[in-house]
């Protein structure tokens, strides 16, 4: 059955969600969702894209912390709290999309799945997708939160997630809050570390993708850090994986 909405107040978010379907919205109707109400003399809808213009934009606003959100003209407390629990929802969301099943068989659908998820971040985090011998993934965990500057990690922590989920390869994901991709000698060292505790317990890591700001992201593999089949290619980030990988030749 289809609502019928009056026309003087159809412009309202919960009138158009319902009257054209959610998606249908802009960033500061669906952030108007969310705040609920607005102010006396300042309607919800202007609330919110206040918000969106002081916060410069909605990353601006996901990594405003619970007290500078909360300090915000017209905003307190409770509709901190709704604000950054919906975009953690919709955090999570993205993450278990990767849920078991799903694809993961090149550097570039490492990149889609996780960009959303870790790319707007100012802290670094760490995760790691369990895969089967087919490069479908059976699950992904988070396995470190860190400040600006790194993760620590030692390999047993990231294979124990690998193992739990039952994994045949192991895809290491995390993000460089410094908005620069390239791998850190730590990054590289802690990879390998990691390529020798996995073999001995028949893991092969698959590659190991760091995330920068915006489109910037780099492999690995395509860096030629993590052992392939077959000599590089123009077209490293969408060549699948179960073209490229072989198990280390040796101990690192």
């Amino acid at each position: 059955m289809m609502l019928e909405i009056p026309h003087e107040t159809a412009h309202l978010p919960r009138e158009r969600a319902v009257a054209d379907g959610v998606y249908s919205l802009g960033d500061a109707e669906l952030l108007a969702l969310l705040l609920g109400t607005g102010q006396r003399g300042r309607p919800v809808i202007e609330l919110a894209s206040g918000l969106i213009d002081a916060f410069d934009g909605l990353d601006g606003l996901a990594r405003a912390g619970l007290n500078v959100l909360a300090d915000a003209h017209g905003v307190g407390l409770v509709k901190a709290l709704r604000i950054l629990g919906g975009i953690e929802l919709g955090r999570r969301f993205v993450y278990r999309a990767g849920r078991r099943g799903d694809p993961m068989d090149t550097s570039a659908s490492v990149f889609r799945r996780f960009q959303p998820v870790l790319g707007g971040l100012d802290h670094e985090e760490m995760w790691v997708v369990a895969v089967d011998a087919a490069n479908q993934v059976r699950g992904s965990r988070r396995v470190a939160l860190g400040g600006v500057h790194a993760c620590a990690m030692l390999p047993r922590d990231i294979l124990r997630a690998a193992l739990a989920e039952g994994a045949i390869g192991a895809v290491i994901v995390h993000n460089h809050p410094s908005g620069n991709s390239a791998p850190s000698m730590d990054d590289i060292l802690m990879t390998k570390r990691f390529m020798h505790a996995a073999d001995i317990a028949g893991v092969t890591l698959v590659d190991h993708v760091i995330l920068g700001r915006g489109e910037d992201y780099s492999s690995m593999l395509d860096l030629g850090l993590v052992p392939e089949r077959i000599p590089a290619s123009p077209d490293l980030p969408n060549r699948p994986y179960g073209t490229r990988l072989v198990p280390p030749p040796g101990l690192p």
